[in-house]
């Protein structure tokens, strides 16, 4: 590729980063500028990452309150180190992560450009990204999910580049990133399984004992650098998993919306009474466990949290669905309205959304709020019906190439969206995937932005 056709390719991206770029820094500016408040950027899961960073850079360990962390991981406590060495945490990390989030923009094109061959799809695809509301408001959150995602992205990449290439490296080199996306969110941690029974099939499909290797050492590759952080657990703290969260979640969370359910009272209520998070209540609960250390508990908790499940599972389907659909239609919405001052989240938002449902609680904000939070609701909500919609377009599309890569983009879109279901689905556990989600998006509005050309000529010619 001469250097001419590389600027006619890179020259639309380039005002798609510029535009990125104005929506994401605007975002913290308005805050700062209206508000002056800098607690805004935080949520309650924010002082847990910046509290082990602070034991990282004051002792070189990874502890909290003085005893070992599992159950965050330490990806993102790393990423605010460079943001508390300077004193300025809030502002050299959202600066970061609006860097990174731009980064994922052009991700987002190389993605496209790679699967589709087009720059103009891929530019459209960029652009879809480059407006996306949910990866604005979190680029100026101090929570994990602009970085994990920009790894996510930025692994789709490398195993689609794989793909067209055959390079052991490359495969490898994506094996790394997405166990480095693990890190940061344990999200991701049984992905590897499935893209390696999606390059198994590919290599039995292509008749390649080559291929069949290479998916072997990419399994080694993610198991290694994993199995290393599960064995620093199991060593400092007697905890054999990657990330308690698990344990915890199965418990206080999967177990708790099914005992809601079933016994006919309020979640966050549910939630109290089994001692989440509570340690005292959960003791009184479990007297025989006063005397465990942290790992066996949260063993423990897992447990009982699949015994409660597994013993009404279609409840818990049927929960699981909801907050998948929930993760996928929610907009977004709400944490605008928290960002901007509008509403406080210490009134109990997420239980309030489990409990009585997304339009239910739509509704209670129309009528606190009605102007803002419809032009809010209409921005955000019909953005994600485009997006959604112009996807199916593309997948529907007789020019689509349906090959191993648009395969692996829809494996790793249901991985996501599997994995985010159950009570607390939430539209930050999209983001992710929403890149991905724009790659077809993109292709799907230049398919019917043509069409709509061609139309508007035939009228013109007759």
């Amino acid at each position: 590729m001469n250097k001419k056709n590389k600027a006619e390719i890179l020259s639309p991206v380039v005002y798609v980063l510029c535009l990125a770029f104005i929506m994401r820094i605007a975002v913290p500016l308005i805050v700062i500028v209206t508000t002056g408040d800098y607690s805004l950027f935080y949520t309650p899961d924010t002082f847990s990452y910046v509290g082990s960073a602070e034991e990282l850079l004051s002792h070189g360990r990874f502890y909290s309150k003085g005893l070992p962390e599992f159950f965050r991981t330490p990806g993102y406590p790393l990423f605010l180190v460079p943001g508390i060495l300077l004193g300025k945490v809030e502002t050299v990390t959202i600066a970061l992560q609006i860097i990174l989030s731009c980064l994922t923009t052009y991700l987002v094109f190389r993605v496209a450009l790679t699967l589709f061959e087009d720059a103009k799809i891929a530019a459209w695809a960029a652009f879809v990204y480059a407006i996306e509301p949910v990866s604005i408001l979190y680029a100026s959150k101090l929570l994990s999910e602009t970085l994990c995602t920009f790894l996510t992205v930025l692994f789709v990449y490398c195993l689609l580049k794989y793909f067209k290439t055959e390079s052991l490296r490359t495969l490898l080199l994506a094996s790394i990133l997405l166990s480095a996306s693990v890190y940061v969110r344990p999200a991701g941690y049984f992905l590897p399984i499935v893209i390696v029974m999606l390059l198994l099939a590919w290599s039995l499909k292509k008749r390649k004992a080559l291929l069949f290797a290479h998916a072997f050492g990419f399994l080694v590759c993610s198991l290694l650098i994993t199995g290393s952080w599960q064995l620093r657990n199991q060593r400092e703290a007697g905890y054999s998993g990657f990330s308690s969260v698990s344990d915890y979640n199965l418990y206080c969370y999967q177990a708790a919306s099914v005992r809601a359910v079933k016994e006919g009272v309020p979640y966050y209520e549910m939630q109290r009474s089994m001692g989440c998070p509570d340690r005292k209540i959960y003791l009184q609960n479990h007297p025989e466990q006063s005397s465990w250390d942290r790992g066996k508990i949260y063993r423990s908790m897992g447990r009982e949290g699949i015994k409660i499940i597994s013993r009404d599972p279609v409840t818990y389907f049927l929960i699981h669905a909801r907050g998948m659909v929930r993760t996928l239609i929610d907009p977004g919405v709400t944490e605008y309205l928290i960002m901007f001052k509008r509403y406080s989240w210490s009134g109990g938002l997420l239980g309030q959304l489990l409990d009585q449902g997304l339009f239910v609680t739509f509704k209670g904000f129309a009528d606190t709020m009605p102007i803002f939070f419809f032009c809010l609701l209409t921005l955000t909500g019909l953005y994600l019906v485009v997006s959604l919609c112009s996807g199916v377009v593309a997948l529907l599309h007789k020019g689509f190439p349906h090959g191993i890569s648009t395969t692996a983009i829809l494996c790793i879109l249901a991985y996501y969206l599997l994995v985010s279901g159950g009570p607390v689905g939430y539209h930050r556990f999209r983001l992710p995937i929403m890149p991905l989600v724009c790659v077809f998006s993109g292709y799907g509005l230049f398919v019917m932005y043509r069409r709509y050309r061609r139309q508007e000529g035939g009228r013109l010619v007759s």
